[in-house]
């Protein structure tokens, strides 16, 4: 019984598809609830929403999900078309999988944040304004970085692991500037 209650939680609460739930049900349930996400999808989402796997040669998560346009809705809580026009933007990204197309949990957190802004009355195409930041910041980064990982035959040639820490710290630092300027431009910094 214990088992069916849990499944069900599972659905109701974090819209996750039987799929996901099967490979969840031989892993012990967590005794909190924390954030509400699963343990398997928690531990892949590092500080403010980064995800910390490991990438495959195709670019996903190692150990990630993949789900179907239709379940990514369902489980993010927006309509397909919706769905569709996040990707049409450039905001969500699937890989194709023989005929179809599938997303990972990544997709799953962007939808996730953009399923927030559309239930507070924001429209889609706003969001967009993200993405464009995103690219800007990630091309001046690269500026920086590439130097140090040696790229083009210049630089210090440090290893890749280093220059991947120092992108997560300045990602981290630009979050974390982003976050106390737009609370000062709304006029809520020190609170």
């Amino acid at each position: 019984m214990a088992r069916i209650t849990r499944i069900l939680r599972l659905q109701r609460d974090q819209h996750l598809p039987l799929k996901v739930i099967a490979g969840l049900l031989d892993q012990p349930e967590p005794t909190d609830e924390g954030d509400g996400l699963v343990p398997a999808f928690r531990d892949s989402v590092g500080r403010r929403g980064r995800t910390a796997g490991t990438r495959t040669a195709d670019g996903t998560l190692a150990g990630s999900v993949s789900v179907s346009k239709g379940e990514l809705a369902a489980m993010v809580g927006l309509d397909e078309p919706t769905v569709s026009e996040l990707e049409r933007l450039g905001l969500l990204q699937g890989r194709e999988a023989g005929a179809s197309t599938v997303y990972d949990d990544e997709a799953i957190l962007v939808g996730r944040m953009a399923a927030c802004f559309v239930g507070h009355g924001f429209d889609i195409r706003h969001l967009r304004m993200y993405l464009v930041a995103a690219q800007r910041e990630a091309g001046l980064l690269e500026q920086l970085v590439g130097p140090v990982v040696g790229i083009d035959g210049e630089g210090s040639g440090r290893p890749l692991a280093e220059a991947r820490q120092l992108v997560d710290e300045l990602t981290d630092a630009g979050s974390a500037l982003h976050e106390l300027l737009l609370r000062r431009e709304l006029g809520l910094a020190g609170r």
